[in-house]
């Protein structure tokens, strides 16, 4: 309080000595309404100067803050906490907040103040905090083409896909604060790929490279937040070296450090984005442009700090900045190892694309070029390329390409007529069953059972299944189980010649889908034949 009330005297004592009220504030460090406000009360109490200026302490702060009397009224608040809570820069709380937490604390303890009393004197708490307590930001003069500036703004739009769903699109703005030149554009998200797209876009609008691009510490493109150090994604690193610009991150929790685009998102907000709330968007496409024309407009305004417009201070220092590479960056996604899902599928921003069944279960490596709409999946070990699909942000959630099937799932995609067709190939006899059987059924259970009687025929050979089918249509009523009954009782009868090697011949039972058939004997009687005369030499 003592150190208080004497930059208050002094106050006093530089008005009158005749010192102007900017002058007086830049001494003190007093705000130039606390300045004013101090010699408006010494005035009104009708007393000189010299003599408010000998008065004692307790009589001095009565006669020029008079205001300060009613705090003791009220239970004084821990000012200190107060600032704290409400100054910090992540999870700031709301002054009323503050204010509601404060009344709580007093209450059955005394007299709370108001909220209204409660702001006016956390004002005066903070005019009386020394400077470097303050959030006090630098002034910066920026060199021509030097310095870059990126954020998004805060409200995004809304665009209607073709399945009739609203989506965001997001508002990438960029600045240079030389000239105060500014760029926006709509992506779909804030994801690291739409950063990259926005700065991408955003260099080819400026046609040139600035020395430094300034960014806050998003965790899109930085990995690791630090004052002097800070580590940013290996994507963000290339796209920097191509374009051969140096990203600079600012303090974390110093929005301020970057002021000139926050300043131009405001502006973009309100002289570009506020004027197409209303409007309807059926893609991205449409919803840039929309924006361009607008921000051309902005661009061309007069400036009220500057002479000229946006676009001509950018015409002088556009020629000091480095060129465009001759080659625009290819921007390419790569995902981390991925693990293949059961059903075949990989799963990438919530939509899964097939690879060869073979790889269910194994890990591979999925590359997307959002911009060509292409993604590929390649072998983890060989690094060849198993599949390719389109990429649509708004297309089907599954994308599934035959060839990547199974037989047997393959199977339950053919259609009646296809099961019918391969039923033909094996016999009349076998076409006309399956056709009396499926009749009167509905199709996903006409191609069940046609799908059934193609497997219980796949060992027994067309001779054998057009002979059991000839017997099934001989009953008043065919039926699946008959068919498969007859099939059967046949392979358990029938036998056919083999030859085991060496001149050995004999007749086996034919191959039944339940048993190891003559193949499976003639192969391991070679492979025990073979090992025995291997054994005869090695003696």
């Amino acid at each position: 309080m003592l150190k208080d009330l004497n930059t208050r005297r002094e106050v006093l004592s530089g008005h009158a000595q005749g010192i102007s009220l900017d002058r007086i504030h830049r001494i003190t460090g007093v705000p130039k309404t606390t300045v004013k406000r101090i010699i408006d009360q010494s005035k009104a109490s009708g007393l000189p100067i010299e003599q408010i200026l000998q008065l004692p302490d307790a009589e001095f702060e009565n006669l020029v803050e008079p205001a300060r009397r009613t705090r003791m009224l009220y239970i004084e608040p821990d000012w200190e906490l107060v600032y704290l809570n409400h100054e910090r820069p992540r999870k700031a709380l709301q002054l009323r907040v503050c204010w509601e937490k404060y009344c709580k604390r007093t209450e059955g303890l005394g007299k709370a103040m108001s909220y209204s009393t409660f702001c006016r004197a956390y004002q005066r708490y903070k005019e009386d905090l020394p400077a470097s307590m303050h959030d006090v930001s630098m002034s910066f003069e920026w060199d021509p083409g030097k310095v870059a500036m990126i954020d998004y703004s805060g409200d995004p739009l809304y665009y209607t896909d073709p399945n009739g769903k609203q989506r965001k699109a997001e508002i990438f703005v960029g600045v240079m604060p030389f000239s105060n030149f500014i760029f926006c554009t709509a992506t779909s998200d804030q994801t690291r790929q739409s950063w990259l797209l926005g700065c991408k876009a955003m260099l080819e609008y400026f046609g040139a490279v600035p020395e430094y691009i300034f960014l806050d510490n998003s965790t899109s493109l930085v990995t690791r937040a630090d004052l002097y150090e800070p580590q940013y994604c290996v994507e963000f690193k290339g796209f920097a070296g191509y374009y051969g610009f140096s990203p600079l991150a600012v303090r974390p929790g110093k929005p301020r450090d970057k002021a000139a685009v926050e300043g131009a998102v405001g502006l973009v907000q309100r002289r570009i984005t506020n004027l197409l709330t209303t409007s309807q968007f059926l893609s991205l496409d449409d919803v840039n442009s929309a924006l361009r024309p607008l921000l051309e407009e902005l661009n061309d305004r007069p400036l009220s700090e500057k002479s000229g417009t946006r676009r001509e201070l950018f015409a002088e220092e556009k020629p000091v900045m480095q060129p465009l590479p001759e080659i625009p960056y290819e921007l390419g996604f790569v995902e981390k190892t991925l693990k293949v899902r059961s059903d075949y599928q990989v799963r990438i921003h919530n939509r899964r694309f097939s690879v060869p069944f073979t790889y269910a279960g194994k890990m591979v490596r999925v590359r997307l070029w959002r911009q060509k709409n292409l993604l590929i999946v390649y072998d983890l070990r060989k690094g060849d390329e198993i599949a390719r699909h389109h990429y649509d942000e708004v297309g089907p959630v599954q994308n599934i390409r035959i060839e990547h099937m199974p037989a047997n799932h393959l199977m339950q995609l053919r259609s009646k007529e296809e099961l019918l067709n391969r039923l033909k190939v094996i016999g009349s006899s076998t076409l006309r069953l399956g056709m009396q059987i499926t009749r009167n059924q509905r199709e996903l259970t006409a191609r069940k059972i046609l799908n059934g009687m193609l497997a219980v025929a796949k060992n027994a050979g067309n001779a054998l299944v057009e002979e059991a089918a000839a017997a099934v249509l001989k009953r008043p009523e065919p039926t699946y189980d008959a068919y498969r009954h007859e099939i059967d009782r046949r392979m358990d009868t029938h036998t056919v010649e083999v030859s085991l090697g060496r001149g050995v011949r004999m007749k086996v039972k034919q191959d039944h889908r339940n048993i190891r058939g003559a193949g499976y004997y003639a192969k391991r009687f070679n492979e025990i034949d073979a090992t025995k005369q291997q054994s005869e030499l090695e003696k």
